[in-house]
């Protein structure tokens, strides 16, 4: 079986380059793997740094759109992952653009410095980063050149507006994940909006996403206006990334538990919190069958899979409320001894503050946070 490295080395070979640029990278290739440590979540080192100057004003903005109450911390630290391997693109593109913008750390709270592109009169910058093992989320501003493209803007309450654009972000080592996004004008005075992207993904061996390079992509900015008409506010080609450094606010619950589900027996192997989402996992003493055709699942097939995946999860804060977790997205693997495990995570669909959860239900075991 074939390492990593070697596909890297297989990669290289087979790049237009000088071979001697093609040694280096793989020698680095080599002294990074040499480091990892593939079986454990990726080591974190935290090293200080100066603080530069920031934008007050814009931050405040900022702060408003991620609405998190976060306690105030220490000094500024970088946090970068050891052992963990992009895909050859990401090296290239790491060799030829630079490495990714750092991202400082104060007040728990991540603030990448440099993240930013410009294109067609339209600035995007990422403005702050924070979350969880595997959620997170960030904040950009979106600076127009011309304060006219953001006039007579059908605004919602809030300021929101409704997003249909194309940012994407994707994290280094993510296998796939869900989310959302936010678009509005923090203050219709200013030639500028806020972007709020909140998602949550999985990562090889659940190493987590701190440490990890993020990359943006853009090309076009739109919104769906009240007339059903979709509006394109800026179109063009933005571009950069940035470290995923910001304060994990996961919080690890009792495991261990048991409960049926439909008939089965389950056991609740890990059950985690935080400020953006959940993550449940847990062993069901049943399988899924075949399934059939992808989209024409018989009722038959929704049944089964649900006697294995729709185990109900729910989320009760503070002021009474909750968040129904059982849909969210999930999977699960086989064993041998008849048995299936399943992983299940999501984001809340609004940011809290970690003290305001109160517990979590899974099936009919209630494990409250103060037990964590």
């Amino acid at each position: 079986m074939s390492s990593p490295l070697d596909s890297y080395t297989a990669s290289m070979d087979g790049l237009r380059l000088p071979d001697e640029a093609k040694s280096r990278m793989v020698e680095a290739l080599r002294e990074a793997e040499k480091s990892a440590r593939p079986a454990a979540p990726a080591e974190v080192l935290t090293m200080p740094v100066r603080h530069p100057r920031r934008h007050v004003r814009r931050w405040a903005r900022v702060a408003a759109g991620l609405a998190l109450a976060l306690a105030l911390g220490g000094g500024a630290t970088i946090a970068v992952a050891a052992g963990v391997l992009p895909n050859p693109a990401d090296v290239l593109s790491d060799v030829f653009d630079g490495a990714p913008a750092r991202t400082e750390l104060l007040n728990e709270v991540g603030h990448p410095i440099g993240a930013s592109a410009t294109s067609n009169g339209v600035t995007v910058t990422a403005e702050a980063v924070v979350g969880d093992r595997s959620n997170y989320a960030v904040a950009y501003s979106i600076e127009f050149d011309d304060p006219a493209a953001l006039e007579g803007l059908g605004l919602h309450d809030g300021g929101t507006l409704t997003y249909v654009g194309d940012a994407f972000l994707r994290v280094d080592g993510a296998m796939g994940g869900g989310g959302f996004a936010r678009l509005y004008d923090a203050d219709p005075g200013d030639n500028t909006l806020q972007l709020v992207q909140v998602m949550g993904v999985q990562t090889w061996n659940d190493a987590g996403i701190v440490g990890r390079t993020a990359r943006f992509s853009m090309s076009k900015l739109e919104i769906f206006t009240d007339e059903g008409e979709i509006e394109t506010l800026a179109a063009g080609d933005w571009n950069f990334k940035f470290e995923m450094n910001y304060v994990d606010t996961t919080v690890d619950l009792p495991d261990g538990q048991t409960t049926t589900w439909q008939g089965s027996d389950v056991t609740i192997d890990a059950v985690a919190v935080s400020s953006l989402g959940v993550t449940v996992d847990y062993t069901i003493d049943r399988q899924i069958g075949d399934l059939g055709p992808s989209g024409q699942m018989s009722d038959e097939a929704l049944a089964e899979q649900a006697a294995v995946l729709g185990l109900p999860v729910i989320v009760t804060f503070a002021d009474g409320t909750t968040f129904d977790a059982t849909d969210a997205n999930g999977s699960s693997v086989k064993r041998d001894d008849g048995t299936s495990t399943v992983s299940k995570a999501t984001t809340y669909d609004r940011i809290v503050d970690a003290g305001d959860i109160v517990s979590v239900t899974v099936g009919d075991v209630e494990i409250p946070v103060s037990a964590a």
